[in-house]
């Protein structure tokens, strides 16, 4: 039991957005295994221009009391107007979750996408991702698609 807060600062400058965040809540897992808060604070910084976003996070913080976790993702999306409908994407990402042997583990995963809009209201999504580490079950490639039809309300 308790207050959740998040909290969340971000100004830009041009083609730049820099943002600090702080969220405090209860643990995920039981509590006959977690006790204590979950904290984490993170900064995030994105750049865009010419049809192409670079943007990237850290976070540190614990899911939990005896635990903590440092964490990156850094994403590249490009849209140029040669591509036509599609918007390709690349994503990079690591999480360390820091604790006593034998609970520690680490997973790094990258992904490489396209999104495509097939019609106005219906986009279809393809990606490959990669992931290696110990938190990585026995299939560390998976291929992930899907169909999105959106409604927009005028």
């Amino acid at each position: 039991m308790g207050v959740d807060t998040v909290t969340r600062l971000q100004g830009y400058h041009g083609p730049w957005i820099v943002g600090l965040s702080h969220l405090r809540t209860q643990p995920y897992a039981p509590e006959r295994f977690a006790r204590g808060r979950s904290v984490f604070s993170g900064v995030d910084v994105r750049w865009t221009a010419g049809g192409v976003q670079v943007s990237g996070e850290w976070i540190t913080g614990q899911p939990f009391d005896g635990t903590s976790t440092t964490g990156w993702h850094a994403d590249v999306r490009v849209h140029r107007p040669v591509m036509g409908p599609v918007t390709a994407l690349w994503r990079s990402e690591r999480l360390d979750y820091e604790a006593s042997a034998p609970f520690a583990r680490w997973a790094q995963r990258h992904t490489a996408g396209a999104r495509i809009r097939l019609l106005r209201n219906l986009s279809a999504q393809v990606n490959v991702l990669h992931q290696t580490g110990d938190l990585t079950d026995a299939h560390a490639t998976a291929i992930d698609g899907a169909l999105t039809y959106s409604i927009r309300l005028r």
